[in-house]
């Protein structure tokens, strides 16, 4: 391999000191590799106990069938401090055998050695995704997320090759995806499909009677396995921990999750006829558009506002305002109306006064702009943009 003589290799169970810190640390895995960098509560106050990170590492499968971190030392040393150093160097696997087939690892390498973006995400990042497409939808049409999450920082992959990190995997993958699911959206869901839910307190039940008969297979069974695994989580294990292939074992789960997501999405775009990107891109808009709580003042204001309605725009006029003495700088929007009518957008300010108050500042040294955030439409499901 052209990159061999750059990487290390070291037992994923460094990444725990990660995980237990994670008021300090965000640690992202996917099944090709992962990331450990500083979470956004991490301030310079941390920085002694928890230095400064931002590394990224691969996962390469070895010839037990047991996973590793393959780090690439170029940026591992710049990347983490002598502190971080230490911690890792304790976890070095020493001239180990790899398997004939390590697709991850090869994704890897290709994405951020070889620089090829074609490089597609593994399953645990593409759940996320299908689950705020999924939301969406959901959103858009009920007002209501059928997920609680789509973004659950406790899945991770398993921490060691063994039966009890493995539980703890899949004991975090069905809070997300079937403890998650909102009984209230199921509700509605059916109810826009005209189904009568036999028990609505019955979350997997209700989710399995949403679900048309010739997709339950790619839907409702990944989700019912899921469930499966999770119901022995109890008590002491009658074999103990025993070794196990914790990491591929838990791969294979996230596909089918992965799969069963997108089957899912694709259904709603049909019996909603929306486009779930469009949504997103909705939502994601009108999320930064400002909160009203007050009227405006004087309330008057509202009245003028709400003449716009109904009327078709000609032209707009947009730009930099003339200069004046006693008004701060900034920008206004003419708008004509095809009815012969049109309306001015200005931004008032107390600029004149703060300047009477403040003889070193002028008027004009206050600078106000107008910037424009678009929400765009919905989609249906086969609309083009």
């Amino acid at each position: 391999m052209e990159h061999e003589k750059y990487f290390q290799y070291f037992d994923r169970a460094v990444l725990n000191y990660y995980r237990a810190n994670s008021h300090a640390y965000h640690l992202i895995e996917d099944d090709m590799g992962g990331e450990i960098r500083i979470s956004d509560n991490w301030d310079e106050n941390l920085s002694e106990e928890h230095p400064y990170i931002e590394f990224k590492f691969a996962f390469r499968k070895l010839e037990n069938n047991f996973v590793c971190i393959a780090a690439f030392m170029p940026s591992f040393k710049d990347k983490i401090s002598e502190k971080d150093h230490a911690k890792w160097i304790a976890f070095y696997i020493k001239n180990p055998s790899f398997h004939k087939v390590n697709k991850g690892f090869e994704r890897w390498t290709k994405r951020y050695l070889d620089g090829s973006w074609d490089v597609m995400d593994g399953p645990k990042i593409g759940i996320q995704r299908e689950l705020k497409l999924i939301n969406s939808i959901t959103e858009t049409k009920l007002n209501h997320k059928l997920f609680k999450q789509d973004e659950y920082r406790l899945v991770n992959y398993p921490a060691a090759e063994n039966s009890e990190e493995y539980t703890k995997s899949i004991l975090e993958l069905y809070r997300l995806v079937i403890d998650g699911i909102e009984k209230n959206c199921l509700i509605k869901i059916a109810k826009e499909q005209n189904i009568t839910l036999k028990d609505e307190g019955k979350r997997l039940n209700s989710f399995k009677e949403i679900i048309p008969s010739n997709l339950q297979s790619e839907i409702y069974t990944p989700f019912h396995k899921i469930n499966r695994k999770r119901m022995p989580i109890h008590g002491i294990p009658s074999k103990g921990i025993t070794p196990y292939a914790a990491f591929e074992t838990f791969n294979s789960d996230l596909e089918d999750i992965f799969s069963a997501l997108k089957e899912l999405k694709n259904l709603f775009e049909i019996v909603f006829d929306l486009d779930s990107e469009s949504c997103l891109q909705r939502l994601e808009s009108l999320s930064i558009f400002p909160k009203f709580d007050k009227p405006p003042r004087p309330e008057f204001k509202l009245e003028e506002a709400l003449k716009m309605k109904g009327k078709t725009i000609e032209s707009i006029e947009f730009g930099e305002t003339k200069f004046h003495k006693d008004v701060h700088a900034g920008e206004g929007i003419n708008i004509y109306f095809t009815d012969g009518t049109a309306v001015s957008l200005q931004i008032g300010s107390n600029a004149y006064n703060i300047a009477s108050k403040y003889n070193e500042i002028n008027p004009p040294d206050i600078h106000t702009d107008i910037m424009l955030f678009w929400a765009e439409k919905l989609r249906k499901k086969n609309e083009k943009k």
